[in-house]
């Protein structure tokens, strides 16, 4: 499969195996983040790597991400209020670092899933968070014990306008 046949077969896992991701395709995973693009190179992101128990159900919220305890671990991408030059492109890159991370896992063959619902605090008190870190989203990694179905999608002339 053609890194292109992959990118277009990806999914959000919601289900994962008891095998845990390597460390060595861990790191892969994050350096794929460490090397992503970022406005003029200031490269804001922290990631948080949660693999206990407790760290993890933090990132859970109400009957949401209940899968979250279940993945091999989760990256928190955050970024320091203090260190942003400007706001806007910190959340643009945090976010663009994440996607990386994603697509990195999903070509190694770790499923994931994006997590926006959370409660912050607890969040940020689990993972012994900085006042001055914002956090962009968090995901779960971890071996696929699903194979999704591609939901429906819009088609390029709903979308693409020149």
């Amino acid at each position: 499969m053609t890194f292109i046949e992959k990118m277009y077969n990806r999914r959000s896992i919601r289900k994962f195996t008891d095998e845990p991701v390597s460390e060595e395709v861990m790191l892969k995973i994050l350096e794929a983040g460490r090397l992503s693009p970022s406005a003029t190179n200031t490269q804001p992101w922290h990631f948080i790597v949660a693999r206990d128990r407790k760290e993890k159900e933090a990132c859970t919220f109400g009957g949401f991400n209940r899968f979250a305890v279940d993945a091999s671990f989760v990256v928190v991408g955050v970024y320091k209020k203090s260190e942003a030059v400007m706001e806007k492109y910190s959340l643009m890159d945090v976010t663009i670092a994440l996607q990386s991370m994603v697509i990195a896992g999903w070509v190694q063959g770790v499923g994931s899933c994006w997590m926006g619902a959370f409660d912050d605090n607890k969040l940020r008190n689990a993972l012994d968070l900085p006042a001055d870190a914002r956090i962009v989203g968090a995901i779960a990694f971890g071996m696929p014990a699903e194979t999704p179905k591609q939901p429906p999608k819009k088609t390029l002339d709903e979308i693409v306008h020149f």
